[in-house]
């Protein structure tokens, strides 16, 4: 805003500026600005438990197939324990054991008590593992035949396509 004044017995102008904010101003721009910092807060959060479900989930998908490829190899059995109690993925009669990094992620399965792989017809018992938090459940799936693949529910979770 510039106020130009004119004296009249001088005739000389000057120029004064008036700069600053009002404080109506300064508050509507406070309130944007923390509304915004909120709504990021927020939607950071969501992504960043999505991320830790969707890494736990390739780790357990990485340590099955470890699995697999080792009950093919020395052509033995290989069965699976979940004890969801201590959040923990293992593997019978060894020391081979899976647990998520995070405490929020909890653990669960649906599947019969001799689900694994056997190497020795290079097939698997079927089974799946859950692994869930606030930003989703992500199954781990085995088939019959071996095959391996995530899934999220209900819905597509970041690089990890539905399961429906």
């Amino acid at each position: 805003r510039v106020c130009l004044s004119v004296s009249t017995k001088e005739k000389t102008m000057e120029w004064s500026r008036m700069s600053g904010f009002t404080l109506l101003e300064m508050m509507v721009v406070m309130l944007l600005v923390s509304s915004m910092a909120a709504y990021g807060l927020h939607g950071f959060k969501q992504q960043r438990m999505a991320l830790q479900l969707e890494q736990t989930s390739l780790q357990l998908l990485a340590f099955l197939q470890q699995i697999q490829q080792r009950a093919f190899a020395e052509n033995g059995t290989a069965q699976i324990v979940v004890d969801a109690s201590q959040r923990s993925v293992s593997v019978q009669n060894t020391a081979r054991r899976f647990t998520p990094s995070t405490p929020d992620i909890a653990i669960a399965s649906q599947m019969s008590k001799s689900a694994g792989f056997y190497g020795i017809r290079n097939n698997a018992m079927a089974g799946h593992i859950e692994l869930s938090s606030e930003a989703g459940t992500v199954s781990a799936i085995w088939s019959a035949q071996g095959r391996l693949r995530l899934c999220a529910q209900p819905k597509r979770l970041l690089g990890i396509p539905s399961c429906s």
